[in-house]
């Protein structure tokens, strides 16, 4: 009789050790810091007026980071929320299918950093929690369901890869897609992020570049006129300029482009 209590007991505390949300936050600032990991997990309770980006900049963690760590697919918060934050890595929760190893690779890191953060000697449970120590990019899950948005719609004049250049006429290597539209089309942003680039970049015209802040960023080239300004946040679906036959152009349409860690890949398993 005397195990069952304890069994009863540690079941009913364990939780309230191991688990970041099951602490009581301080409304509109930095809560308890969880004494079980070293990874200086705090919970968050959103107030009025916050911004998921107001937030990173106040604990000095990018916005995609809070992202993975809390499961969100949009920077829409809401007063009383409570946020996991991670000064030094994210929490990731195993999914179905998925091994350490290609957990690694989603987040840049070393598997072997991974067991060694988690003290793990074999394949994690599906549902377990893991940290995942200074990731290099973050596989926000908008990148991996429902992908990017369209920034304009029409057709792709020109695809990702070789080509012959319009303009120089020799073996070039195209590194994004040309979506022919009118000249004054709106821009659309293709996901959340922060502008980085709002004016003219040589070949480009004036161009556009979005930070999405978990390894990936967005070019929009060729632009007519710019709407937004370096250090803005913009929300996917926000128009972000008009396009334009701008720069090294043979007619009007958006240059769209996509990098992964400073290299191009091709935007289009990436649209819907």
């Amino acid at each position: 009789m005397n195990n069952l209590w304890l069994w009863a007991v540690l079941a009913l505390c364990l939780p309230l050790l191991f688990v970041p949300w099951a602490l009581q936050p301080e409304q509109g600032g930095p809560a308890q810091t969880l004494p079980s990991l070293s990874a200086h997990v705090s919970v968050y309770q959103v107030r009025a007026g916050d911004t998921l980006s107001a937030i990173a900049s106040r604990f000095g963690v990018p916005v995609a980071w809070i992202m993975a760590s809390n499961g969100l697919t949009s920077t829409t918060i809401y007063p009383g929320q409570q946020l996991i934050i991670l000064k030094d890595g994210v929490l990731h929760t195993v999914k179905p299918g998925e091994t350490l190893d290609a957990i690694a690779r989603a987040y840049g890191v070393s598997a072997e950093s991974l067991r060694q953060a988690n003290n793990l000697r074999g394949e994690p449970q599906v549902g377990a929690r893991l940290f995942v120590p200074e990731p290099k990019t973050v596989p926000l899950a908008s990148f991996q369901g429902s992908g990017l948005q369209w920034p304009v719609r029409g057709p792709i004049s020109s695809g990702f890869g070789p080509r012959i250049h319009p303009i120089y006429n020799v073996p070039s290597f195209h590194t994004g897609i040309d979506i022919a539209v009118a000249e004054g089309t709106p821009v659309r942003a293709a996901a959340p992020g922060r502008v980085t680039v709002a004016g003219w970049e040589g070949g480009f015209g004036l161009l556009v570049i979005i930070d999405h802040e978990n390894g990936y960023e967005t070019y929009y080239g060729h632009l007519s006129k710019v709407l937004v300004s370096p250090g803005h946040y913009v929300q996917a679906g926000d128009v972000i300029a008009l396009s334009g036959n701008t720069g090294l152009s043979t007619g009007p349409h958006l240059h769209f482009e996509v990098r992964y860690l400073g290299t191009p890949v091709d935007p289009r398993p990436l649209l819907p």
